[in-house]
């Protein structure tokens, strides 16, 4: 037992913050084996560490595991589920490894073990809080392929998006050939349509219509699909959420094409007019263009290290720029005049001063007259006065704002009207802001994939996960079984659980779900029953559904499923009803239990019996029993004991002939006047003959 006790001592567990800084406390190297709750610490690896102590450690090596869920210096390590080794000495952490390598792990532990005996400097040391070198570098390896992961996502996605708008634009040339769309900038309005037309119809163009539309920039980056002529970047960074006017055009293409047809109306726009001489102006003058070019000065910060000269669109700018700079150059010299004389009258009134202070005071004169021919306290008057000064001067720098970011003033001119020379581009502008000029021949757009994430569960909480998405079926889109949570080693085991029941399966086997992220309580009832794997973000989750769930991925056959209920259910209705029948048979047998057959020799006084005790009188031999007593005929065919049911009762008003045989008396036809019980008791369908009679002794 003391063995065993002393070799429980060897590992120190610690769960606690308290616990970490008692451990801390101890001399010589500390070795931490860091875990996490769902990943325990590593059971490998404990006999060398033991033995290295025991054999070269002694006293001066302390080995210890350290749950990192619960001690807030170790909490970025409760997430890694690979054996994490920290060396500690002197309250301070000095190397890092992660993994499982023994050799390598020894080797360090001998060399850290080393330096601390032999009390050696070590280049750095950090609290344990802190991220060393490897960490560092682990994350910007994870940064690195995080990015790598997201620019290949934005090529996939922009690869796609270009397929398709290829194939969009394809259908709409191909049956919209004579249709063109043009862009007005801001300083175009809905009220200036009128004289917009007016060139147009000279050109034998129709407006079809016209929208004025707020745009976006990722709407102009569809804009200028497959355009030789794209709006610059400045200019649709001006235009985000401004609304602008557009028109849908027919051309007529005997004039040319539809991008030829639109320059030329965009030039007549823009382009200034000679009109003749008229009443008001008896010469030709120049009429201005409908729609002009509008000039926009924004100022923009300026980037560390660039220069800038602020620039000058016309003449005019430059000679105002000249007159600046020669105003300013006049100011200087005016300024550099001014302060010469001042500096010059401040020469002649030091003299002054000098030559007042070298005379020597009169005899008699006041005592306070004399503090100038005092060096030593004219000194101290003069220091207390800088220091005085210094301090004025130190508060008004902390007094000081920070300096404001340099900015420069910039010129954006903005287009009246923009006209792409390609064919393709304007079907992808009818596509974007005109989709419903396309609702006759192209297909709607496909609903985008909403973001999701992987979640692994073990598969022997397939119940439990299987409530939860039969409840989120719509956010759950597919699930599967696999062998791993790994998306490159994983094998396809099952798509359902039924499929999962009746195959081989092992304990390991995971069940994956591809999840929508949404804001609900369905990501937190899955994470309740603690997922083995959870995708980091969106961007990865994607990528691991690709290969859990590629695009041939068929999951559970819904529609066999509802079938087979359907008939389970039917089958299990069929059954309820012959029981329902057979107990209602069995209520009317109780309601009229069965009479033993008379004998021969008591069928003549049966046949005297009154008509009117038809209650109590039994059917004589070979005659059908009345209307009254036909439930009772039903039982021995609902139990099996006869082999024919009697034929079906007459109706009340049928005469007595046809009912009874012809040696039944007439006294008994009143008895048919009884009236018939209830259609619930009525026996089952008789067979085509009649019950044989019992035969004579």
């Amino acid at each position: 037992m003391a063995k065993k006790g002393a070799q429980q001592q060897l590992q120190a567990d610690i769960q606690t913050d308290e616990d970490l800084e008692r451990f801390m406390e101890r001399p010589g190297l500390l070795v931490l084996d860091v875990y996490s709750e769902w990943c325990g610490p590593c059971q490998g690896l404990v006999g060398s560490l033991r033995k290295i102590k025991l054999e070269i450690g002694g006293d001066n090596l302390h080995l210890a595991i350290c749950k990192s869920d619960t001690i807030s210096c170790l909490k970025r390590f409760n997430k890694r589920s690979e054996p994490i080794w920290l060396f500690v000495t002197g309250g301070r952490a000095v190397n890092l490894m992660f993994g499982s390598d023994v050799p390598k792990l020894v080797a360090l532990l001998i060399k850290e073990l080393e330096k601390t005996t032999q009390k050696q400097s070590r280049q750095a040391s950090y609290r344990l809080d802190e991220l060393q070198p490897i960490e560092v570098e682990q994350q910007r390896i994870k940064m690195e392929a995080i990015e790598r992961a997201e620019k290949a996502e934005r090529e996939i996605k922009h690869k796609k998006q270009m397929d398709y708008l290829t194939q969009v634009t394809d259908s709409i040339m191909e049956n919209l050939p004579d249709i063109g769309v043009t862009i007005f900038g801001p300083q175009v309005n809905r009220d200036m349509f009128k004289k917009l037309t007016e060139p147009a119809e000279a050109l034998k163009m129709q407006c079809k219509d016209r929208r004025i539309i707020q745009v976006s920039i990722d709407q102009f980056e569809i804009v200028n699909f497959a355009c030789k002529n794209p709006m610059p970047p400045d200019v649709i960074e001006q235009l985000d959420g401004k609304e602008l006017l557009m028109c849908f055009w027919k051309i007529d293409e005997s004039i040319g094409t539809v991008p030829n047809v639109l320059m030329a109306y965009a030039n007549e726009l823009t382009k200034e007019r000679v009109a003749p001489p008229n009443d008001d102006i008896p010469e030709e003058h120049v009429i201005p263009p409908l729609i002009t070019t509008m000039k926009l000065k924004i100022e923009v910060e300026l980037k560390e290290g660039e220069t800038w000269v602020e620039e000058i669109s016309s003449e005019e700018e430059a000679r105002l720029q000249m007159a600046k700079s020669k105003a300013k150059t006049k100011s200087i010299i005016h300024e550099e005049a001014h302060l010469a004389e001042e500096e010059a009258a401040d020469l002649d009134a030091e003299e002054e001063a000098s030559e007042e202070e070298t005379a020597m005071p009169e005899p008699g004169g006041d005592a306070m007259g004399g503090m100038p021919s005092m060096p030593g306290f004219e000194i101290e008057l003069d220091a207390a006065d800088e220091a005085g000064e210094d301090e004025e001067e130190v508060v008004e720098v902390k007094e000081e704002e920070p300096p404001k970011p340099l900015t420069r003033t910039k010129t954006v001119k903005m287009p009246p009207i923009w006209v792409p020379n390609s064919r393709r581009t304007h079907a992808a502008l009818i596509y974007v802001f005109f989709r419903s000029q396309t609702s006759s021949f192209l297909p709607p757009d496909p609903k985008p994939d909403p973001p999701h994430i992987i979640m692994a569960f073990d598969a022997s909480k397939r119940k439990e996960i299987m409530h939860v998405i039969d409840r989120h079926k719509d956010d759950v889109p597919l699930y599967g079984f696999f062998s791993s949570a790994e998306p490159d080693e994983a094998e396809f085991i099952a798509s359902s659980t039924d499929k999962y029941e009746s195959s081989p399966h092992a304990p390991t086997d995971k069940i994956v779900l591809k999840v929508n992220k949404v804001q609900s309580n369905m990501m937190l009832s899955l994470v309740s029953y603690g997922p083995s794997y959870v995708s980091p973000n969106v961007i990865v989750g994607k990528d691991e559904a690709h290969k859990f769930f590629p695009e041939d991925y068929k999951p559970q056959e819904e529609e066999v499923v509802v079938e087979v209920e359907k008939k389970k259910k039917k089958s299990k209705r069929a059954t309820e009803i012959t029981q329902e029948l057979e107990t209602a048979a069995a209520a009317a047998a109780a309601a009229h239990p069965p009479e033993p057959p008379a004998p021969v020799e008591a069928e003549a006084p049966a046949a005297e019996a009154p008509a009117g005790d038809d209650a109590a009188a039994a059917p004589a031999a070979g005659e059908a029993p009345p209307a009254g007593d036909a439930a009772p005929a039903a039982e021995p065919a609902a139990e099996g004991t006869a082999p024919e049911a009697p034929p079906p009762a007459p109706a009340a008003d049928a005469p007595a002939s046809e009912v009874a045989p012809p040696e039944a008396p007439k006294e008994e036809a009143p008895a048919a006047e009884a009236p018939a019980e209830p259609e619930a008791e009525a026996p089952a369908p008789a067979a085509a003959d009649p019950a044989p009679e019992p035969a004579a002794e």
